[in-house]
């Protein structure tokens, strides 16, 4: 999961350590808009070889690395398990 930390703190010019958590709403901390939302799914979809649906993308589940890194996580077992 750090391809996903070091995409994120490539692409945003941020640095989660105590001061920015991983828990951080990315949104309401300026770091992402929805074309940055948009990029980032882009790279987890190619990097990861899994694809999120309408409902994933849209539903507010992924603001912050920590959801983000969790929702990967399932994607890519579910993928394996299938």
């Amino acid at each position: 999961m750090s391809k996903i930390r070091d995409f994120m703190e490539d692409q945003f010019l941020i640095e989660f350590d105590e001061t920015f958590p991983a828990s951080s709403d990315l949104f309401k901390e300026g770091v992402m808009d929805s074309f940055g939302y948009i990029q980032l799914i882009r790279f987890l979809e190619e990097e990861f070889e899994i694809k999120f649906t309408e409902k994933e993308m849209t539903g507010g589940v992924m603001v912050s690395l920590e959801q983000i890194e969790q929702t990967v996580a399932q994607k890519t077992a579910d993928r394996s398990t299938s």
